[in-house]
């Protein structure tokens, strides 16, 4: 096999230099770059279409999974192996969307047996479809809020849609039809929510997940959540978002 081109990905630069002194005992593995950022990785990647990222997933800003997220808009297709602290339950879902991965502290002996399986079995077809089963299988954690008298936990999957109030957000819950006021305004909102929301105007987000039919002709969409529906106004710069 050729030379493999990598590009370790991680905040924290002790964990870059660790898996990078590591991999140089592996003498067909090169080391392209090391990014501290999913915004900078992003950019390496487009510049130099690895082989391989090794890709760490908590951190700051922007995680592993917004990086991947990110890459579905280019044609791109690197291998992804994850290297994480995360929980048991994000594992399974890394290990259902066929990507790979290395639990930190790294042994030499798991990162051997990752190349080995990366040099039997690659395979970068359908890489979109790898993503879109990682996204739909990731738990959902909750999400912190600040209100105006303190704060809220919510779980993703438990927002039906959200509407602006000047600097404050309406959240709009589906199990029990009440509304939290919390205050982040939706710009920043969207940045924060899972791939599965979607800003259809300048005062809305929906979630994906309820809607139920769109309207080109008289741009409008209807979200249902049992016995609630909406039915909001898309201008049609923001019907192709759906």
């Amino acid at each position: 096999m050729n030379r493999i081109n990598a590009i370790i990905v991680d905040d924290e630069q002790d964990a870059r230099e660790i898996l990078s002194g590591l991999l140089k005992d592996f003498s067909d593995i090169n080391i392209l770059s090391e990014e501290s950022s999913a915004d900078s990785a992003l950019v390496a990647i487009l510049k130099f279409h690895p082989d391989i990222v090794f890709l760490d997933i908590d951190m700051p800003f922007k995680s592993g999974f917004d990086l991947i997220n990110e890459l579905k808009n280019y044609d791109v297709c690197p291998v992804i192996i994850f290297v994480t602290a995360f929980d048991k339950f994000a594992i399974q879902a890394i290990k259902h969307s066929a990507f790979d991965y290395l639990v930190k502290p790294i042994d030499v002996d798991d990162l051997q047996m990752c190349i080995s399986r990366y040099k039997a079995e690659v395979n970068r077809e359908r890489f979109n479809d790898k993503i879109e089963s990682l996204l739909t299988n990731l738990p959902l954690k909750n999400i912190k809020f600040n209100t105006r008298e303190g704060f809220v936990y919510i779980n993703p999957n438990e927002i039906f849609y959200c509407i602006a109030d000047r600097n404050y957000t309406d959240i709009y819950l589906t199990a029990t039809g009440q509304k939290q006021t919390v205050t982040i305004h939706l710009g920043a909102l969207i940045d924060i929510l899972p791939h599965n929301f979607v800003r259809i105007n300048r005062s809305t987000i929906i979630n994906k997940n309820f809607l139920k039919e769109v309207n080109r002709k008289t741009r409008k969409c209807r979200i249902v959540c049992d016995s609630d529906e909406m039915i909001f106004d898309i201008p049609k710069s923001y019907i192709k978002l759906l």
